[in-house]
């Protein structure tokens, strides 16, 4: 589990549990918690959904290709609407031991139970690191990433 999604799920722990403590009606954030929240939770159901997608990229390559990569974790994801969503990922990948970044486009319509793999290739054997950095006083986290080629 990645730190930014461990960091998500415990602030929405803390949100949900001070809006259910009832001497907490004044709690107050210093703006609209219900927003917050519900932001929180479109972030963490939209990393679900490239999860997801990625995952699915991956096997399909597997079993047209005939190879044995193992899912290990979504690097980077945008998505975008266009009569269902297109997935744009980057996709870490373990291969013979070794880690590598593919690059993967998934569209997903769930209403018709359609899932498609657009493009899937190899984008390089990389080293990808992640630092995480936060203001105490501000409340702000801030996720540096670098990718090392190797």
């Amino acid at each position: 589990c990645s730190v930014g999604a461990t960091l998500l799920a415990l602030s929405l722990a803390v949100l949900l549990a001070a809006s259910a403590v009832p001497g907490a009606a004044g709690f107050h954030l210093g703006g609209d918690e219900s927003g917050l929240v519900r932001g929180m939770l479109a972030a963490v159901r939209e990393r679900a959904e490239a999860e997801d997608a990625a995952r699915f990229a991956v096997a399909e390559h597997n079993r047209k290709q005939g190879s044995a990569l193992e899912f290990t974790r979504v690097v980077n994801a945008k998505r975008q609407v266009v009569a269902g969503t297109l997935h744009d990922l980057m996709v870490e990948v373990v291969d013979s031991g070794k880690k590598s970044m593919y690059k993967a486009k998934v569209w997903v319509k769930p209403w018709q139970n359609f899932k498609a793999v657009v493009e899937f290739r190899h984008a390089g054997d990389f080293q990808y690191e992640s630092s995480v950095a936060s203001d105490v006083s501000t409340g702000q986290v801030w996720i540096t990433s670098l990718m090392l080629e190797n």
